[in-house]
């Protein structure tokens, strides 16, 4: 999609300058500079659905971790609050933090924690765990995550994206939702069984209107694409449909990309679950083909290598599934460099994401691993 050649409004056109001026001051004041195409793909893109575009970190951190489903369509451009960056979303605010380590650099605003500031009813009370398997109890907050929003905010980034919970399980709005310290989760029984089954609430709507951003969409920047998920193939979320090959006469399987340095977990030919990992070291290939879970461990000691030159010595390796002789899916607490090669030939997985996978895999699971 082109932009129009018709002419805008002038308060548009003036709103489009402004803002590409007040861009040019936050890349000289620390926006998040590009280092290389994001993801395989173009720098910077534009939403026709919002009339806003996304760049550099912040489009990095978006499709690595739930594009639409989590954060929805931008609703601004990039903006200074007070010194710090930030952008506006149907579902989240985006803040960069230049000062932090490279993977926080992206945080999420305390929009949760926000929309409930003050509120004392019985929800939102500490409450005693839950004794149902179910169930995961959080001792900081003090508060119970059960079911379905227990399976969304683990397959969805955890901690990292959510943050914990600070309610229970409420009705509000004809809905069964529960709070958490950066999002409000809602459940849509109607849609059982869909992606749409949980849902994200627009809180970063409710933020962005809370002060009056500026929501007015602009054209399309010349040289600037149109979102299109075809356009970055280093983002595994973004990936809809099995590929060619697969095992979708499955009930449950699991997908190695090597290319991309992810993993998805599948249901039938319904994606449920994507996250990036690190396989296999050139040295050390990640075997190729289809193989079936044999044995799970929750803690394994790991040990390999030659002494003197790469022997490694891991305790506690959490969450291991063998797949393939001494081959095994498993988290990795010593290292967070996923999307990259860094192992001897397993496939090692964000804590989160391990954990969940290891919930959701029964013995016998398909691995397909391919290039």
């Amino acid at each position: 999609m082109q932009s129009s050649t018709s002419p805008l409004p002038t308060r548009l056109w003036t709103r489009f300058w402004q803002a590409s001026l007040v861009l040019a001051v936050l890349l000289l004041l620390g926006w998040p500079e590009p280092a290389r195409a994001v993801r395989g793909g173009p720098d910077r893109i534009y939403f026709p659905q919002t009339g806003h575009s996304l760049a550099f970190g912040f489009l990095d951190f978006w499709l690595a971790h739930g594009d639409t489903l989590l954060f929805g369509y931008p609703l601004s451009e990039e903006l200074d609050e007070g010194g710090l960056t930030v952008q506006y979303f149907e579902r989240a605010v985006f803040e960069w933090h230049p000062e932090a380590p490279a993977e926080w650099r992206v945080q999420l605003r305390r929009l949760g924690a926000e929309t409930t500031r003050g509120r004392s009813d019985r929800a939102f009370r500490p409450t005693p765990p839950i004794e149902l398997t179910a169930c995961r109890y959080f001792p900081e907050t003090q508060h119970n995550l059960c079911s379905g929003f227990r399976a969304f905010w683990e397959r969805h980034g955890g901690l990292r994206i959510f943050g914990y919970p600070i309610s229970e399980e409420l009705s509000e709005d004809g809905l069964t939702v529960q709070y958490f310290e950066r999002a409000r989760l809602e459940w849509h029984p109607e849609a059982r069984g869909t992606h749409d089954e949980i849902q994200v609430t627009p809180l970063g709507a409710w933020a962005a209107d809370r002060i009056g951003t500026a929501r007015d969409p602009l054209p399309q920047p010349p040289g600037v694409p149109v979102f299109d998920p075809e356009r970055f193939p280093g983002a595994p979320a973004l990936v809809r449909t099995p590929p060619a090959g697969a095992p979708v006469q499955e009930t449950k399987w699991i997908e190695v990309d090597l290319s991309q340095q992810a993993l998805r977990a599948w249901e039938g030919d319904r994606l449920v679950f994507s996250t990036l990992v690190s396989t296999g070291l050139p040295q050390y290939p990640t075997p190729v083909g289809t193989f079936r879970v044999y044995v799970k461990v929750r803690y394994e000691r790991m040990r390999g290598g030659t002494p003197g030159i790469d022997y490694y010595d891991l305790p506690n390796v959490p969450h291991t599934m063998y797949f393939y002789r001494g081959y095994a899916l498993h988290g990795a607490y010593w290292h967070n460099n996923f999307g990259h090669p860094m192992s001897h030939g397993c496939v090692n997985l964000p804590l989160d994401a391990a954990a969940w996978l290891y919930d959701w895999t029964p013995l016998g699971t398909v691995v397909w691993i391919h290039p």
